[in-house]
């Protein structure tokens, strides 16, 4: 999960840091006097735990046949997802559409409606009573899809764009200054640009996914990039299970996955509760883990949040994503500073890297 606020980027003893705003703030790396020997080169990265007022979240559900367990695990989990948020002061949306649509456009005024709540809204807020039921039945759409046509890219695309229009049945539901958390879960590829074939098969007519990822990109506009959570739990690269009970690879998601930065899981893996609980974290605005912008070396990295250096068993740093990451049990509260400085792993001894602002 990398979409970051960076705050602030400097490579000096002192770090300065908006206390108005959250904004980008940038400084040109310092070199200072060594007369007798050139030293390592300190790095310091800069974030602020990020916090927001609103946050829609929606989650596209395959419906076809082979889809009913998955939509158990996700019911059965929910509350780990939720848990994360209720009672506080975040004013959220949570909504529901089928991904297995019909085919063709001439049936796209379907596409992306969500699915109604027991009491007729469409979806679930801050005023919604026992939500953990309403959400075990709106997100129970069951598994009588044709499965010719799952396009979980077009049912959110649509479900976000002309069905919330005004006048149409999701007004009001997506906020364009809010958080977008967005869960797509199938056990197959996405069929939107399907052309068709022999005996009759129809062309899907959905969304490819260069055309997804472009729109996804320019749904906040330039500067608000990290408002979009773009999270597929669907088929990993191959596919995984058995024949009867699997997933094919997920073609189509998981390259938004890799385009966008999103955040993946294995529709196959047993126990969803932990993925979940993070991502309703990250949903709620709070992030569990920060990416640096240079390579460090692990043993120099020093962690403080608020200027307070935690326990060592309180943050860990992954080589791979390059990033420093907490346990659901101690993230940094809402608005904390956290820093991380690091001798940088291409230091030969007082060189500073050419750096541009951050974004």
């Amino acid at each position: 999960m990398t979409r970051l606020i960076l705050l602030a980027l400097a490579l000096s003893v002192t770090v300065a840091c908006s206390e108005t705003e959250l904004r980008t703030i940038y400084e040109e790396p310092q070199l200072f006097d060594q007369p007798d020997a050139i030293g390592p080169t300190i790095w310091t990265d800069q974030f602020q735990q990020r916090t927001v007022e609103a946050s829609d979240m929606l989650f596209v559900i395959d419906d076809s046949g082979s889809m009913q367990d998955e939509q158990d695990e996700l019911i059965a989990n929910f509350q780990n997802f939720s848990d994360n948020f209720v009672g506080t002061n975040l004013d959220f949306h949570i909504g529901v559409v089928r991904a297995d649509l019909a085919p063709g456009h001439d049936n796209s005024a379907e596409w992306g409606i969500l699915e109604p709540l027991p009491d007729g809204t469409s979806w679930i807020d801050p005023d919604t009573d026992n939500m953990a039921p309403v959400f075990q039945e709106v997100a129970n759409v069951g598994a009588a899809g044709q499965g010719m046509c799952e396009m979980g890219l077009q049912a959110s695309m649509s479900a976000l764009s002309y069905q919330t229009h005004p006048n149409m049945p999701n007004e009001g539901f997506y906020r364009e200054d809010g958080l977008l958390s967005l869960v797509i879960i199938s056990d197959e590829a996405d069929h939107g640009p399907d052309p068709g074939g022999p005996m009759g098969i129809p062309a899907c007519g959905g969304v490819s996914p260069n055309e997804y990822i472009s729109w996804w990109g320019n749904l906040k506009g330039p500067n608000d990039a990290d408002k979009l959570i773009f999270t597929a739990i669907v088929g990993p690269e191959g596919g995984c299970g058995t024949e009867e009970d699997g997933a094919a690879e997920g073609v189509g998601y998981l390259q938004v996955v890799d385009e966008v930065g999103g955040n993946f899981l294995s529709v196959c893996e047993a126990d969803w509760a932990e993925f979940l609980t993070e991502l309703g974290l990250e949903s709620a605005g709070l992030k569990t883990s920060f990416q640096l912008r240079r390579i460090p070396i692990e043993s120099t990295l020093l962690v403080t949040v608020d200027g307070v250096e935690p326990d060592p068993s309180h943050w860990s740093y992954d080589p791979v994503k390059n990033s420093i990451s907490f346990p659901i049990e101690h993230i940094p509260a809402e608005l904390a500073i956290v820093e991380i400085t690091y001798q940088l792993a291409e230091d030969t001894g007082g060189y500073v890297p050419e750096d541009e602002p951050a974004e």
